[in-house]
């Protein structure tokens, strides 16, 4: 499901993302060990990561202990990144939905007291201090396309999506969990996945 994260956090990077070479060189100088590149790196995409870890695990100061573990990591495991594989969001973004999974998968995490996920929660915005005026409207805008985007899956299509996203669950444990056969659950999410490429690259 590395998919989904990708396609929606993709969405909501879009027109405000910085240059991808500079990012790539920015992950070049980190492998060789350059704090300053990290820091460009945090800055860039600090906001949209934290709104990500927010919308899983549903706790702000959960969401701001993920955030600190993520580019941790990726400081650790930069020499993993590969430009001719990926791009760098790509890697941040795996890293960051791996850390929340973990997070709501531990015994401690799942004691503490949470509200159901809605689409709502698919925001991945939230306040953005630092932020230009500009960017903060550019990814508030984009969060609700994508918002609306959700909406107008079937509600079959978007309960598999939404237990995918917050949950981190395979197409088997999804099965599992809703009772529902691991053929209908892969066929659902395909087509929502289907049409939410779609609908998110209109007019982008």
């Amino acid at each position: 499901m590395q998919d989904l994260f990708l396609l929606l956090v993709g969405f909501l990077i879009g027109l405000a993302a910085y240059s991808r070479v500079q990012e790539a060189e920015w992950m070049r100088r980190i492998q060789d060990g350059d704090e300053e590149a990290l820091r460009k790196l945090y800055r860039t995409y600090k906001n949209i990561i934290f709104g990500l870890l927010l919308s899983i695990l549903n706790d702000r100061e959960e969401a701001e202990d993920c955030l600190q573990e993520v580019f941790t990591q990726v400081w650790e495991k930069a020499d993993r990144f590969n430009p001719d594989r990926g791009k760098p969001y790509s890697f941040i973004v795996t890293i960051a939905r791996n850390k929340a999974i973990d997070r709501t998968r531990s015994k401690v995490y799942k004691n503490i007291q949470r509200q159901e996920h809605t689409v709502g929660d698919f925001t991945m915005v939230p306040s953005a201090r630092g932020n230009s005026p500009y960017k903060d409207t550019v990814l508030g805008n984009r969060a609700e396309r994508l918002r609306e985007a959700l909406q107008q899956l079937s509600e079959k299509e978007r309960t598999v999506i939404q237990i995918a996203y917050f949950e981190g669950l395979s197409q088997s444990e999804i099965a599992e969990r809703t009772g529902i056969p691991l053929g209908t659950v892969k066929y659902r999410t395909r087509q929502g996945m289907i049409k939410l490429r779609e609908m998110l690259t209109e007019e982008d």
